[in-house]
């Protein structure tokens, strides 16, 4: 029963992350467009958005890991190379979570600043992180 009750938990906690991670993507991508207009209330957006990522990305982040952690103990995981495969790409992903909330932080303090132009990707990058992780943990090719 703890096994199924930590791996729900584990899924709500990597759901809310990936979510967070796809609007701050999108922000992101809306952010460093060339030659968009500047709207009147955009550093109360970024502020949102960086309060967001606090609240709520950043926890449902850390709460994964950590029932991720818990469910790789209780299966004897450790040793199967799926799960390696399967952290790397979840270490990427919070690298990448890093560096988005690394920006907004910056876009706050210095609202004329241009965000990375590699951030614009962080979209395609998390759905396709997200897309080999489900195949590993469901098919667990090696």
């Amino acid at each position: 029963m703890s096994y199924l009750l930590f791996k729900s938990l584990h899924i709500v906690a990597v759901i809310t992350w990936m979510g967070g991670m796809v609007l701050s993507s999108a922000a992101m991508l809306w952010l460093a467009t060339a030659n968009r207009p500047r709207i009147e209330h955009e550093t109360e957006i970024v502020a949102a958005l960086k309060r967001w990522d606090s609240r709520v990305t950043s926890p449902a982040m850390g709460l994964a890991w950590i029932f991720g952690i818990v469910i790789a103990v209780e299966g004897d995981w450790f040793s199967q190379p799926w799960l390696h495969a399967k952290l790397a790409l979840v270490i990427a992903l919070s690298a990448l979570h890093g560096n988005l909330s690394a920006s907004f932080r910056r876009l706050q303090a210095d609202p004329g600043r241009e965000p990375p132009g590699y951030l614009t990707y962080s979209g395609v990058l998390t759905l396709a992180a997200i897309v080999g992780i489900v195949f590993l943990v469901v098919l667990k090719p090696f």
